[in-house]
């Protein structure tokens, strides 16, 4: 939610959806269980439209793509 880019952050309804498409692709793949990977392969396509970007920063041709990439990248997968 915090980031230098974004002028509004994702909400709680965001990361329900987000957890909803991750059971999707689970079970697609056969699983009835989440991974970690599923969660970091849906998060670009289902939460960058969702971020309210600052206007100095989309002059920048920074988009919700590329935080939400950037933030992805930041983060560890846990063991």
């Amino acid at each position: 939610r915090k980031n230098e880019h974004v002028l509004l952050g994702l909400s709680p309804r965001a990361s329900l959806c987000l957890f909803r498409a991750a059971q999707a692709k689970a079970l697609y793949e056969g699983r009835d269980y989440v991974i970690p990977e599923d969660i970091r392969d849906l998060a670009v396509p289902v939460l960058s439209h969702r971020l309210i970007i600052k206007q100095e920063s989309k002059i920048k041709n920074i988009t919700g793509e590329k935080v939400i990439f950037e933030i992805i990248q930041k983060t560890k997968i846990p063991v």
